[in-house]
This record gives C-alpha cells, sequence and structure tokens, in this order.
C-alpha cells in the first residue's frame, strides 16, 4: 500500500508541475483570459488530492 501511495503522490506532483507550466504557456501566448483559470483550478484539485493522501498515511489503518 506504500507502493501505491508513492505512487500516487509522484503522479499528482508531476500534473501539479506540467498545470504550473501550462499556465505559464497560457499567459505568455494568450495574455490574462479565462484560459488561465482551468490550470490553477487543476493545480488546486491536485494539490488537496496531495493534502488528502499524505493526511490519510498518517492514519495507521491507511497502511
Amino acid at each position: 500500500m506504500q507502493i501505491a501511495l508513492m505512487v500516487m503522490l509522484a503522479a499528482a506532483m508531476f500534473v501539479l508541475f506540467f498545470c504550473g507550466y501550462f499556465t505559464g504557456v497560457i499567459k505568455e501566448k494568450y495574455g490574462k483570459s479565462w484560459l488561465y483559470a482551468v490550470p490553477i483550478s487543476v493545480a488546486i484539485l491536485l494539490f488537496n488530492v496531495i493534502w488528502a493522501l499524505v493526511e490519510m498515511a498518517k492514519s495507521d489503518r491507511f497502511l
């Protein structure tokens, strides 16, 4: 179970990194527009997933 947790955390952080990258690309290419909100909302979602996984890992029943 610990391996699954580490894989999920790594995948979430990988997606979080690319959300920041694509936010920069959208900002550079299109300026400020409504497309700017899409990667930010996905990044917020992934941050919450990472936080929930870390909190669940603290529980003895999870692992």
